[in-house]
């Protein structure tokens, strides 16, 4: 699913294990090797064993139209338990108006 500038976005996301078990949650949206949006498990919601991530419009707006975003999840355990996801591409569409809206 793409991402509309200025508008909102929800990706969930399975880990390999139960979010519970992570000390930490690091999700990083990254254009043109610029990381642009940078979350931690403060960030995110926990629910039914998945990472919910919600972008709002402002965080949206700083995405380029026309240019995929990368988005990576990493998550902490212990030294040997820190996976890491594959690095998927989304594309941004744009908002005919861009404002962000109250």
């Amino acid at each position: 699913m793409a991402i509309i500038r200025a508008c909102s976005y929800t990706a969930t996301i399975q880990p390999p294990e139960d979010p519970a078990n992570y000390s930490a949650i690091f999700v990083t949206f990254q254009q043109d090797g610029t990381n642009l949006i940078n979350l931690d498990e403060d960030d995110v919601t926990i629910s039914d064993g998945k990472i919910i991530v919600n972008l709002d419009q402002t965080q949206t707006k700083l995405l380029a139209c026309g240019k995929k975003v990368l988005m990576q999840i990493r998550c902490y355990a212990s030294q040997y338990e820190a996976p890491g996801s594959a690095v998927w591409a989304i594309d941004v569409w744009p908002a005919l108006n861009d404002e962000v809206l109250p």
